[in-house]
């Protein structure tokens, strides 16, 4: 019996020396790259002499609205640069979810304009790019950013 205790302590003491520093490299290269994201964003967003009004990190992208300018930045850690949105013509946004079979495929935000044509889609979930478990949690960004957009558009 104190064999499998001691052993069980031994992995346990394993598992932490390894584990927790782990886990604060994981950690701290995330911080790193919301900070990285968020530099892009108000990097553009001062260039283009803009006041953010709102932003929100969605999975590895990071998404600003310029109320005044009526202007969407997008920054992707996997773009060199950060997308302007201008919604100067758009009228209305809504949130499109498609489906791969029985899973979700993507969820999008459309911009339109005022004959419904969509002007730009920003996309928030990519079917094996995003994680899979957060679904729910991203597609309820994507229509707080539909209800805030329009809010601003109508």
């Amino acid at each position: 019996m104190t064999h499998i205790l001691e052993s069980s302590l031994i992995a346990g003491g394993v598992m932490a020396l390894f584990g927790v520093p782990l886990y604060i490299i994981i950690k701290r290269s995330k911080q790193k790259q919301l900070a990285l994201l968020r530099n892009k964003l108000f990097n553009k967003a001062s260039a283009l002499s803009l006041d953010l009004t709102r932003y929100e990190q969605v999975s590895d992208r990071i998404i600003g609205w310029a109320k005044p300018g009526r202007l969407l930045l997008l920054a992707d850690l996997n773009q060199s640069e950060t997308i302007v949105y201008n919604l100067a013509k758009a009228t209305k946004t809504y949130v499109r979810k498609t489906m791969n079979g029985t899973s979700v495929g993507s969820i999008a935000l459309q911009i339109a304009d005022a004959q419904n044509k969509v002007i730009d889609s920003i996309t928030f979930y990519r079917q094996f790019e995003d994680n899979e478990m957060k679904i729910k949690q991203i597609e309820k960004q994507a229509k707080d950013w539909e209800t805030l957009l329009n809010s601003y558009l109508s």
